[in-house]
């Protein structure tokens, strides 16, 4: 699906990620976590082709070099983290997910605004698909950039902190809708977070950055028995309810 082997990002002189490797099962979400500055909006962007790179990056079996950015369209929708507020509408800017999978001179078929349509209301936005993004909360315009990326119609979605302007609730009901649509759709999921919290309570795999370099990449469950998160952030763990939790140490 998505596969990174001795991937180095160099900026500047300066080693921005350093021998990344790993490989992505399919129809399974992976938490990208680690603290400010790791790397981990590096790693995105070089799967947008917005970083050079060297060593491999696989996507679908392909080389993410040799593919256009139309060929990386329909096989990754990447939702990233400043997201711009254009006087559009929602169902304008879900149609946009859609771009990858038609000419420049072709309309829009039926395939495409059925898929708009479903977008909306995978994510539950139904009601807003008239109004103007820049009239929108952040919350707001947050799912209406979720439902474009879900019209791409990607078999794998990578998200940049898609919570940033929710509150907990609100985080735990996207993450619990997020879950739910990855497993009735079969996606593959890459999100990078920065609560560990709904990190550990809702991904399947996590992927842990420090300083650049991959501390640690595996299961959930794994990674809990290593005590590596408590170590890398200088956190304690408490279980509570058959949840875990993260606090300052």
């Amino acid at each position: 699906m998505l596969e990174f082997l001795h991937t180095d990002v160099i900026r500047a002189s300066h080693m921005v990620l350093s021998d990344i490797t790993f490989s992505l099962p399919p129809k399974t979400l992976t938490a990208l976590i680690g603290k400010n500055g790791c790397g981990k909006s590096t790693l995105i962007s070089a799967v947008m082709g917005d970083t050079s790179y060297t060593g491999s990056i696989r996507l679908l079996s392909e080389e993410l070099s040799s593919l256009s950015a139309r060929a990386r369209a329909q096989r990754a929708a990447i939702l990233p983290q400043t997201l711009a507020a254009p006087h559009m509408t929602v169902r304008e800017l879900v149609f946009l997910g859609r771009s990858p999978h038609l000419s420049p001179l072709s309309r829009a078929s039926k395939k495409d605004t059925d898929a708009v349509e479903q977008a909306l209301a995978d994510v539950g936005i139904c009601a807003l698909r008239d109004r103007y993004l820049d009239e929108l909360s952040g919350g707001e315009r947050q799912k209406a950039y979720l439902a474009m990326i879900v019209a791409q119609g990607t078999p794998l979605l990578i998200l940049d902190e898609p919570t940033t302007y929710m509150d907990l609730a609100f985080s735990h009901h996207f993450m619990k809708s997020l879950v739910a649509w990855k497993e009735a759709h079969e996606k593959t999921l890459l999100i990078a977070m920065h609560d560990l919290n709904l990190a550990v309570r809702y991904a399947d795999r996590l992927l842990l950055l420090d300083a650049g370099k991959q501390i640690f990449y595996g299961s959930v469950k794994d990674c809990l028995e290593t005590n590596v998160i408590e170590r890398t952030f200088a956190l304690e763990r408490i279980n509570a309810d058959g949840n875990v939790f993260f606090i300052g140490s």
